[in-house]
């Protein structure tokens, strides 16, 4: 049988053009590289080097033998690396799931920063609601779910992330727009536009708190739609929305943003992340590494 190190030896002696070059660049003996280089003849029944005193050439055969062992060594040293980096989480695929806005803010910055340009890690996006996304971590479709909120969920790991601002979405023409800063107060009396989607739920929640009494109730109005669609319907309607920063990239016309702040200052809503705790993919253990590393927290439990 051959072996991969007499092709090894083969492909430094051609380009050493001596065995005892060969050799010391090996770290082994002149004697090792001969008996392994003729075991190489005799299995193969060619004679691939002419020797002489002032070194070795290879023969017509050997030339032609020397491009096949080159391939085989390059592949088997490129199929080393591939399988080290994929052990390492350098390369492999990593399934994220959200429910936030990827047009700006803490979670594209951070997938862009984790991939770093690297093709051989591939990244694929999962924008689906809170439900979807826990069913897809179960099943595993995706490996991590990054999700507005500090909520608890049996069988998954938890570590809390970044947090982000919470603004409000007005009419250009709504006085509030010109305001410097707004409190909750201010938006008593507006009326506001929610998605039926992730995250509508938890800001109907948010405004319930924030704005009902014995003597009030907002006026909140839920419809099936995409965030997109709710913001761009702002610009042209009677109705305002509550929103995460991250939003603010989407440049919908006609609409702006305020900070919305407590007497403590601007309010705001934390993200987890979620994965299970049997998931081997390296790419995931990388990534937590990278977040936690991005965001000096202390360190993820593997």
């Amino acid at each position: 049988m051959i072996e991969l190190r007499q092709l090894r030896y083969l492909v430094l002696a051609a380009e050493s053009g001596s065995f005892s070059r060969a050799a010391k660049r090996l770290g082994i003996k002149q004697s090792t590289l001969s008996r392994q280089l003729l075991a190489l003849e005799k299995r193969l029944g060619i004679e691939m080097f002419e020797r002489m005193s002032r070194g070795a050439v290879l023969t017509s055969a050997g030339q032609s033998y020397l491009k096949t062992a080159e391939r085989i060594v390059r592949e088997f040293g490129e199929l080393n690396s591939w399988l080290h980096d994929t052990r390492k989480g350098r390369s492999g695929r990593l399934a994220v799931g959200f429910y936030t806005s990827l047009s700006a803010g803490n979670l594209r910055a951070t997938l862009e920063g984790f991939a770093g340009g690297n093709e051989a890690i591939r990244i694929e996006r999962f924008e689906r609601d809170r439900d979807h996304l826990l069913s897809g971590l179960e099943s595993g479709l995706i490996d991590i779910a990054i999700m507005p909120g500090e909520g608890r969920e049996p069988q998954l790991n938890r570590r809390s992330l970044w947090s982000e601002r919470i603004h409000v979405a007005l009419p250009s023409k709504n006085p509030l727009g010109q305001a410097d800063v707004i409190y909750w107060t201010d938006l008593r009396g507006e009326r506001f536009r929610l998605t039926q989607r992730d995250p509508g739920p938890q800001f109907r929640q948010l405004l319930l708190g924030k704005l009902a009494d014995a003597s009030h109730q907002p006026d909140i109005q839920m419809e099936d739609v995409s965030r997109e669609t709710l913001l761009a319907s702002i610009g042209s309607g009677e109705h305002i929305a509550i929103v995460v920063e991250a939003a603010l990239g989407l440049g919908i016309t006609g609409t702006v943003f305020r900070e919305i702040h407590d007497r403590d200052g601007p309010t705001r809503v934390g993200f987890s992340a979620y994965w299970r705790e049997d998931n081997a993919n390296p790419v995931l253990k990388a990534f937590l590494a990278f977040v936690t590393a991005r965001f000096s927290l202390s360190a993820f439990n593997f």
